[in-house]
């Protein structure tokens, strides 16, 4: 069947280990507009992010962006997930208190952090290309529609805050994004939902879909496509939910996966009349 949508996470996905795009990565999408597949990056990045590293052909691009919680097609919103004040208040003040981990709230405007530590900085702006510093992030919230707080993590997610963290799943989703990061969001805001809000508005189906990904946050989205591809390198739980495997990041896994079903659709023969 032929594909229609196309979905690849960023870090650990379509960035190297050296937080490299493919440089073969901008003709595969080209050449996947020309065949009418739409594609998307799916990231737990800001939208504002993104459309810096894709401005030569964001016209041709949905952007998932905070990990489901906003979506743009080009530069038109088309979605986003707000969540209610009540809802931040303690886990930003947990996170607080835990050990070399710091919270940014993420909004439709920008992203606000109240820490100036040099390496939580220097982390938080290779994934929000607007990033305000402010005496307490608590307070922008009456300014600005917040949709994800993410939590950068210097001593490790996994084990350092994600088990304090976890307790807040009855209100929020809560879900491991990186090495170093978690993610808050609604509790129904994931990739896997924003896909499924891509399917109805295009009419393309589970089978018609293809997703690339690395991690947890990866999870949902594999589950609502037939062609799931856990890059060589993601993490064990995701591989075993995804039903192909395609080579490391490092070695430019998902344009090789690409190219390689476009060299088969293109040697596909023409029906005749």
């Amino acid at each position: 069947m032929m594909i229609k949508l196309v979905a690849a996470d960023m870090d650990g996905t379509l960035l190297n280990s050296k937080k490299e795009l493919s440089p073969n990565l901008f003709n595969t999408v080209n050449k996947l507009r020309d065949k009418g597949i739409k594609v998307a990056i799916a990231s737990g990045r800001q939208y504002y992010n993104l459309l810096k590293i894709f401005e030569e052909i964001k016209d041709d691009l949905i952007f998932i962006s905070d990990n489901g919680s906003i979506v743009f097609e080009g530069e038109e919103n088309i979605f986003i997930s707000e969540i209610e004040e009540e809802k931040l208040i303690e886990p930003v003040e947990v996170i607080r208190n835990i050990d070399n981990a710091y919270p940014i709230l993420c909004g439709e405007k920008s992203a606000y952090v109240e820490d100036d530590n040099s390496e939580f900085l220097h982390n938080a702006r290779m994934y929000y290309e607007r990033l305000e510093v402010v005496p307490n992030i608590l307070e922008v919230i009456k300014k600005d529609k917040i949709c994800k707080i993410a939590v950068f993590d210097g001593n490790g997610a996994e084990t350092n805050s994600y088990p304090l963290l976890e307790k807040f799943n009855d209100k929020l989703l809560v879900c491991l994004s990186g090495e170093n990061w978690v993610d808050f969001m609604n509790l129904d805001i994931n990739k896997g939902n924003a896909i499924k809000k891509l399917q109805e508005i295009y009419e393309i189906t589970y089978d018609e879909c293809m997703a690339f990904g690395d991690y947890l946050n990866d999870y949902e989205m594999m589950q609502e496509c037939k062609h799931s591809y856990a890059m060589a390198n993601a993490h064990p739980k995701l591989k075993e939910i995804c039903n192909y495997e395609a080579k490391s990041n490092d070695e430019d896994g998902v344009v090789d996966t690409l190219n390689n079903y476009l060299l088969k659709l293109n040697r596909r023969p023409c029906n005749k009349e």
